[in-house]
């Protein structure tokens, strides 16, 4: 089994929201490192998803708010749920959800 230097490929990314797998857990879900920088598109999943900043901040805007998601927090999406990230400096975040949800509401 061998360590994964998660921190290191995150600062190795430099295209936004062009997520790489960095494991897969009981071959349903998988764990990507993502870049946030501008803004997404409105989205919603069918499934659950949870994302930690690893660097930087960003801002979700879902259910009529926004939420404010710091370095070291994390925030679980629940499925169905419209959400938007926006980011207007740079961050990096850590992501698990079930294997497929990148491509839907694209």
């Amino acid at each position: 089994m061998s360590k994964i230097p998660i921190l290191k490929m995150a600062r190795d990314l430099t295209q936004p929201f062009r997520p790489v797998e960095i494991t897969e857990l009981d071959g349903a879900y998988h764990v990507f490192i993502v870049r946030y920088s501008g803004d997404y598109i409105p989205h919603s999943h069918s499934a659950d998803e949870f994302i930690y900043i690893i660097e930087g901040m960003i801002d979700i805007e879902m259910n009529d708010q926004t939420v404010t998601v710091k370095q070291g927090e994390g925030m679980l999406i629940p499925a169905g749920t419209p959400h938007r990230p926006r980011c207007k400096n740079m961050a990096l975040a850590l992501v698990t959800e079930t294997k497929g949800l990148q491509i839907e509401g694209r």
